[in-house]
């Protein structure tokens, strides 16, 4: 399966949906992979923001 990003009218969306529904695609706009993104991010941090500057000022500054 292969994921392509496609700009259309807004108006031509309903159209759009129907052809994928009948090619047997699935179609989902950018907002809603966002959110599904979003949706499947922890919910809470595996760093701290301490643990986090360290690692960026390792990178950084090679400490």
């Amino acid at each position: 399966m292969e994921d392509i990003v496609l700009s259309i009218p807004s108006a031509d969306y309903s159209f759009f949906e129907t052809l994928a529904a009948r090619m047997g695609w699935s179609v989902r706009t950018r907002r809603a992979s966002v959110e599904r993104f979003l949706e499947s991010c922890p919910k809470t941090p595996q760093m701290t923001d301490e643990e986090i500057a360290d690692e960026v000022n390792a990178v950084r500054y090679g400490k």
